[in-house]
């Protein structure tokens, strides 16, 4: 039996180092063969996640059983994986080091770009800690470069086969076949509110709880976690929106216990919540820098930076033919004063966020106001082509928010539109 485990480890093994390449700046954490969280590895752990140096690092815990260690979660880039395990194999050979006090299984092999440690003494631990931030990046393989080629392509082609799924799911149903409850809520909702006017949220330093006051009585969609504004004002929204799968994952109990209107969300962002809020219902959606205006939400739609393309095209299903922007001020959100309070998001979120944008940008450091213009720059793209939908289709979108950069739409002072009720 002994044999047979130890064959299919090795060729688990093996077939994963095909398909997976290393990241840097990962470090994958064992001790005493995944039973413990002590001793020496504790200790370097502590002390790198502590370290600035070490801020855009990623760690990974190996656990026999990762469920006693949940607390670790809370850390900033932490996460658990459960030692033997397929994810196991995997988050090894994407470290670019691995530290334990043990040995590890035999049939990890280290490759030659990775950093394998034994922790045996405390000199070790130490000389360490300033050594692992200045080790250079790898220079990938021509056989790594391969494999991320193909699974660019492999990607694309996902993303070409779901956009005909989905075109033909969406032409399907918009004929009354092969509905689901998710669908039919979708259908339901179809011109509900035609000729109507409404309030897009945003969460910008300009929102305060008297403007929020005077719409009671109006449509209004709150977006991400508007909530944080309800102790401020008796106004709460008729509709919720949320796209971003940060906010989904991290504050997932938050949203579920807050936001008690009806919830319109990403599938995939649905399925990253583990507690979800009654009556949320989800479009189907592509991830593509690429952005335009659907106007099927029955087949899907495209997000991109911001909510409000979300929250837009739900307004544009149901009917709304007068649309008002509040608390949209297009500022730099990862800046002193960028949302209407400090305590909008935690730290965690917001690093990941920042980190994420690197990826996509391409860049391991970036400042504060480069993060802002490429933020800006996206969001103003993604209004101007919802203003141009809404212009070819009859809609008009005003911007009644008070201050900020944005200037696509016409400006309206609130209280004007308000007293025209």
């Amino acid at each position: 039996m002994s044999i047979h485990i130890f064959n299919k480890n090795w060729l688990r093994y093996w077939l994963y180092r095909l398909t997976t390449t290393m990241m840097d700046q990962t470090i994958l954490f064992e001790a005493g063969e995944g039973t413990e969280y002590s001793g020496r590895v504790r200790e370097l752990y502590e002390t790198i996640r502590k370290d600035t140096r070490y801020h855009n690092f990623y760690f990974i815990w190996s656990f026999v059983r990762p469920e006693d260690h949940l607390e670790l979660l809370n850390n900033r880039h932490t996460m658990l994986v459960r030692r033997g395990t397929a994810k196991y194999v995997k988050c090894y050979i994407r470290a670019s080091f691995c530290l334990s006090d043990t040995a590890l299984p035999s049939y990890l092999r280290p490759s030659k770009s990775q950093v394998h440690r034994l922790l045996q003494s405390d000199s070790a631990s130490e000389a360490l800690t300033d050594n692992l931030c200045e080790t250079p990046p790898h220079h990938p393989s021509a056989y790594e470069r391969l494999v991320l080629f193909i699974k660019k392509m492999l990607n694309r082609g996902r993303l070409l086969f779901l956009m005909g799924w989905y075109n033909w799911l969406g032409f399907c149903r918009s004929h009354g076949m092969f509905h689901n409850n998710n669908s039919l809520r979708l259908e339901r909702l179809q011109n509900i509110h035609a000729g109507k006017r409404c309030f897009l949220i945003g969460n910008g330093p300009s929102l305060t709880g008297e403007d929020l006051n005077l719409l009671q009585d109006e449509y209004t969609f709150g977006t991400n976690m508007v909530y944080k504004i309800f102790d401020d004002t008796e106004w709460r929204p008729s509709f919720h929106c949320i796209s971003d799968t940060i906010y989904a994952s991290k504050l997932g109990l938050e949203l579920s216990q807050k936001v008690k209107a009806p919830l319109f969300t990403t599938e995939r962002t649905y399925r990253k919540m583990k507690l979800k809020p009654i009556n949320t219902t989800y479009v189907h959606t592509l991830q593509s820098e690429r952005y335009r205006v659907r106007g099927n939400i029955q087949a899907y739609c495209m997000v991109k930076a911001t909510v409000l393309s979300l929250a837009a095209e739900i307004a544009f299903h149901m009917g709304f033919t007068e649309i008002y922007l509040i608390g949209v001020d297009c500022t730099n959100p990862h800046t002193k004063g960028g949302h209407f309070t400090e305590n909008y998001t935690t730290k965690e979120v917001a690093e990941t966020d920042i980190n994420r944008i690197k990826t996509r940008m391409k860049k391991k450091t970036l400042t504060t106001e480069q993060i802002g213009e490429h933020i800006i720059d996206r969001s103003m793209e993604v209004y101007s082509l919802l203003d141009e939908y809404a212009g070819k289709h009859g809609i008009k979108i005003y911007n009644a928010t008070r201050g900020g950069n944005l200037e696509i739409f016409p400006r309206v002072k609130l209280e004007d539109v308000l007293a025209r009720r």
